[in-house]
């Protein structure tokens, strides 16, 4: 059900609950915004995704998978974003996602009860 990442699958994000776990970006270890799922099924946030593209090849960050033919319909098309993803994110943790949309730094887990990223 997960990828080799932790980051949920297609069929996760449509029906199961989401762990906090499960949504943290593996570049940035916060709280996935605007969420890149590649082919490899590896998901990252867009602007994590795009400085590893900027900064090397077309390839996952993870994996290394090239993913240049996908990166550049999608980007073209502007669906680039799992948007299924991220809507659940947005839903199950409002806070963690105002958090970092506001550019306050680190999430907090909505778990830990003292405000730290669960790690």
């Amino acid at each position: 059900m997960h990828s080799r990442c932790g980051a949920p699958t297609l069929a996760m994000t449509k029906k199961a609950i989401l762990s906090w776990v499960h949504c943290l970006c593996p570049v940035c270890l916060e709280v996935f915004m605007e969420p890149v799922t590649l082919p490899c099924t590896h998901t990252f946030c867009k602007v994590c995704f795009l400085e590893s593209v900027d900064k090397a090849t077309l390839c996952c960050p993870m994996c290394r998978k090239r993913v240049s033919t996908w990166a550049r319909l999608h980007s073209r098309n502007n669906t680039l974003v799992n948007e299924t993803l991220w809507r659940r994110i947005q839903t199950c943790f409002p806070r963690q996602c105002e958090h970092r949309l506001s550019g306050q730094g680190e999430a907090e887990d909505p778990h830990s009860g003292n405000g730290s990223r669960g790690r």
